[in-house]
């Protein structure tokens, strides 16, 4: 009998394994830029199944020793954020889907050519969110990757990636507060703040 729980318990552990490594295989013509970091981890859990608090403090993925370029400090010392300058670039997504669409395209354009008509001393945050479905920890995750998917979008455009930074809300920050369809797809979205010193 033990050793029927102990082949159970090491199957169990093989199959968790083999499904967390996930798939490694990048799309051709994307360029390698620093990674911010892992899947954040809630410091406040919300109330309910799996719901983000939104009164929680946003969940931020800093960026790791790979991204020392002069930018770094602009984003973790002292700067002012402007949420107008880029509004109305937000993009937006489809429902369970991180891929850029072709009607957003020339939002990151826009973007994409302030910073590369603009030198000066300036950096962006990509907030990445989610709609109300899912559980906290797939909307965190999903909301990460909408973030570093613009961002590598903005990358391939020829922005310096040192001068972007990527967060993901999850489901915490909506744009729509309604529980539908209408208002789902305003929340399922990319926001970037416009950073500089003070």
């Amino acid at each position: 009998m033990k050793n029927a729980n102990l082949i159970a318990m090491i199957l169990l552990s093989a199959a968790l394994a083999a499904g967390m490594t996930g798939c490694k295989h990048r799309p051709p013509n994307t360029i390698a830029i620093p990674d911010t970091g892992g899947p954040p981890q809630s410091s406040t859990p919300g109330p309910g199944t799996g719901d983000v608090n939104p009164n929680a403090n946003p969940i931020t993925s800093e960026p790791i020793a790979l991204n020392t370029g002069a930018y770094t400090p602009l984003f973790t010392g002292p700067h002012n954020e402007d949420r107008g300058k880029f509004q109305a670039d937000t993009i937006y997504f489809d429902f369970d889907s991180s891929t850029i669409k072709p009607a957003e395209e020339a939002k990151l354009q826009e973007v994409a050519n302030y910073f590369k008509d603009n030198k000066r001393f300036e950096g962006l945050i990509i907030e990445g969110n989610c709609d109300e479905r899912g559980t906290e920890k797939y909307n965190l995750s999903l909301g990460e990757r909408r973030a570093l998917a613009a961002r590598e979008y903005l990358a391939n455009l020829g922005v310096d990636p040192q001068r972007l930074k990527t967060i993901t809300y999850g489901a915490s920050r909506p744009g729509d507060p309604g529980h539908d369809e209408s208002a789902w797809k305003k929340n399922r979205r990319d926001d970037f703040v416009l950073v500089t010193p003070k």
